[in-house]
């Protein structure tokens, strides 16, 4: 697996696998599946080209022993300068990974952790010895990944309408380079 910056042709790629990662594909639910990919398009498009001195999305991709064949794309993350208190405008930015998905062919094959290791020398390179993310707490499997690559909760982040909705709390997890 290569593991490189998103480049712009790349988006429309990434942005389906971003969608059939986060977005349900079921039943009248995959009449939308058009319309977040192009949101998702859009805010990728934005975020690399407003933002890139503190924003990196890498994507894996396998690249068949047949040099003709182009990449397919199995994996991507992002990471960004992004302050954790959401109701704040002058809290303290920290680097937050986000969108970190594998397509569900590739999954428990290790594409999840080699991205998060790829995400560590850019943090660094931009100066920062931390990493951030969220995580659901009912999601095992990723709570599982995290705590192998050293990855601590920090805090719940509860709110009145996860309570109320019966809904998985949010982990920010925090790990120290």
């Amino acid at each position: 697996m290569e593991i490189q910056p998103l480049a712009q042709q790349e988006f429309a790629e990434v942005a389906s696998l971003l969608t059939a990662s986060f977005y349900p594909q079921i039943g009248w639910q995959s009449w939308f599946t058009p319309i977040f990919e192009m949101g998702i398009n859009h805010d990728l498009h934005s975020r690399l080209s407003h933002h890139s001195s503190s924003y990196s999305c890498l994507m894996g991709a396998h690249r068949p022993v047949s040099t003709s064949t182009t990449a397919t794309l199995i994996g991507t993350v992002e990471v960004a300068l992004k302050s954790l208190c959401s109701w704040s405008l002058f809290g303290m930015l920290v680097p937050y990974i986000s969108n970190l998905a594998v397509d569900s062919r590739y999954r428990s094959q290790g594409i999840g952790r080699q991205l998060l290791l790829n995400c560590e020398p850019v943090v660094r390179q931009w100066g920062y010895d931390a990493l951030y993310l969220h995580v659901l707490e009912n999601n095992t499997a990723a709570r599982r990944l995290y705590a192998s690559l050293g990855y601590q909760v920090q805090r719940k982040d509860s709110s009145l309408l996860t309570s109320l909705m019966a809904q998985p709390q949010r982990l920010l997890l925090y790990k120290q380079l």
